[in-house]
C-alpha cells in the first residue's frame, strides 16, 4: 500500500510560499533520502493543490505535521488517503493480467 498525502493550497499561495520553500524543501528531501517520500509536487498552473506520495502511512502525517506549509497557513486542507497501487515496477500490489 501506498499513502497519498493531498495538500489544498491557500488562494495567495504562491505569493507567501517564498519565505518557507527551502525548509519545505529540505523536508521533503529529507523524506526522499529515509526511503518515505517517493514523489511529490504541485498540481495545476497555477497550483491548486499537491500531491506526495508516501511509503507508509505514518510518515505521510508526520509529514504534515513538520511542514512550514501547513503550519503557515499556506495550506488549507490536508488529507492522507490509503492508494492500493496495482501497476508498475514500484505497485505494492502487482496484478498481471491472466496469461
Amino acid at each position: 500500500m501506498h499513502w497519498i498525502l493531498r495538500y489544498t493550497t491557500a488562494p495567495d499561495y504562491l505569493e507567501r510560499r517564498a519565505a518557507f520553500r527551502d525548509v519545505h524543501l529540505k523536508l521533503a528531501w529529507a523524506n526522499v533520502e529515509s526511503g518515505d517520500l517517493l514523489l511529490g509536487g504541485a498540481v495545476g498552473d497555477p497550483p491548486e493543490s499537491a500531491l506526495l506520495l508516501f511509503a507508509n502511512e505514518s510518515a505521510a502525517r508526520a509529514f504534515a505535521a513538520a511542514d512550514p506549509y501547513v503550519a503557515n497557513g499556506l495550506i488549507t486542507r490536508w488529507e492522507v488517503l490509503p492508494w492500493n497501487t496495482v501497476v508498475g515496477d514500484q505497485a505494492a500490489n502487482p496484478v498481471r493480467p491472466a496469461a
